[in-house]
């Protein structure tokens, strides 16, 4: 019997190549060839699935909106619901190996999107979930008393978020490790003196 091919997870596998070499080499280095190698499959078989490089492209920008959730989904919340904001905080910063390959592939494609509208709605409903997620752990925080009542929960939200995207490309981009630990101590004393309630 004929091999039963399930389109759209061989569709995923080419695209999920694409972005292990945006991670790696960048995003100008993206070919139907450099794809097709990465996935070890012939570039016939990419354009089988993809013939166009921009519809190859638009797929795989499509799952870097998926990457941000698994990382949320893997936080294993511990301590209060400030303390829970700010591990969603680390979660979404480049702060290992991994993550910076990853945060790499969103920061590349964010950068595409400036000249694509279609893609700037798509990165507008991903902040606007981050937004929902962080203004809902911030008002629940503020209902405890461990997250400051003083400021607007949305106006915190915004502030953190703000926070996530001034400190993740530093972290991307330095030098070594012991900087991005640096730049970690930095943006938990900032997260500390922003959402945590002063002392008397």
């Amino acid at each position: 019997m004929p091999k039963v091919v399930d389109r759209d997870e061989r569709r995923r596998r080419i695209a999920g190549a694409l972005l292990r070499v945006v991670a790696r080499d960048g995003i100008e280095e993206v070919s139907v060839r450099t794809v097709a190698a990465e996935a070890g499959i012939s570039p016939g078989a990419v354009q089988k699935y993809f013939p166009a490089k921009e519809e190859l492209l638009e797929f795989a920008f499509e799952m870097t909106g998926e990457i941000m959730v698994q990382r949320w989904e893997a936080v294993e919340p511990e301590g209060s619901l400030a303390d829970v904001l700010l591990q969603f905080v680390h979660a979404s910063l480049p702060l290992d190996e991994q993550a910076r390959a990853e945060l790499a592939i969103i920061y590349a494609f964010s950068a595409r999107a400036a000249t694509r509208p279609h893609w700037q709605a798509r990165i507008r409903a991903d902040y606007a979930v981050a937004r929902e997620l962080t203004t809902d752990l911030v008002r629940r925080g503020q209902d405890e008393g461990v997250i400051r009542t003083d400021v607007e929960a949305e106006q915190l939200t915004e502030d953190v978020l703000m926070m996530v995207d001034g400190y993740g490309p530093r972290m991307l981009h330095a030098e070594s490790d012991a900087d991005r630990a640096r730049l970690r101590d930095s943006l938990d004393l900032a997260f500390d003196r922003l959402v945590r309630p002063p002392f008397d």
